[in-house]
């Protein structure tokens, strides 16, 4: 005959403390993802990236459309965003391009113009554009000189192969104060178009320019 346990807990007892312990371990999940996100950067205005007061490494490529564009030409006239990307294979790349383009007036107001930089083959590069109806300046980077040095091949899922999904922000000195990269901050490579606009124009607030 089974002997009874001494100062046992009774069966309803037992899944009372299950039950809490059941509903404290979904909130202890709740917070632990809210925590990630948090960490992560997930779901809302990109706010982030690094503020800088550095000379932007002068440059001079050819564009899709056949002519030159260098850096110098943009000095003096107009803050430039630099947006170097993984180009060709990637959708994201290119949707971010177009729609960039649909609601560029807002930036225009801010006194910026676009200059696309990818290290594709002139020829597929000039073939995409045109497909997608891309109006905008995109210049072919073959060699990837001018994305190393703007730090853009490493900030990547392929290092030293493609660059990643990086923006940098140079004012009308000649200065790259701001730039963003997509590595590092948990957020889907493309970047909403209303959070780059706030980005562009908290950063060149700040600096003053």
């Amino acid at each position: 005959m089974a002997t009874k346990r001494k100062n046992a807990q009774p069966w309803w007892g037992r899944r009372r403390v299950q039950r809490r312990l059941a509903v404290l371990g979904a909130l202890a999940l709740v917070v632990g993802v809210f925590a990630w996100l948090v960490v992560r950067g997930e779901g809302g205005s990109s706010g982030s990236g690094e503020f800088l007061r550095e000379p932007a490494p002068p440059f001079t490529l050819p564009t899709v459309a056949e002519g030159q564009v260098s850096l110098a030409d943009h000095v003096g006239r107009h803050n430039t965003l630099l947006y170097f990307s993984e180009g060709i294979g990637c959708a994201p790349c290119f949707d971010q391009i177009v729609d960039l383009e649909e609601d560029w007036d807002r930036f225009a107001a801010l006194d910026v113009e676009l200059l696309s930089i990818m290290v594709d083959p002139m020829e597929d590069l000039k073939a995409e554009i045109s497909s997608l109806g891309i109006r905008g300046i995109v210049a072919a980077d073959e060699d990837k000189s001018v994305s190393w040095e703007y730090d853009a091949m490493e900030a990547s899922m392929h290092p030293g192969v493609k660059p990643g999904h990086t923006f940098v922000l140079v004012n009308k000195a000649g200065q790259m104060i701001w730039r963003w990269d997509w590595i590092g901050h948990g957020k889907p490579m493309y970047v909403e178009v209303d959070d780059l606009y706030k980005d562009v124009a908290t950063w060149l607030q700040k600096a003053g320019t």
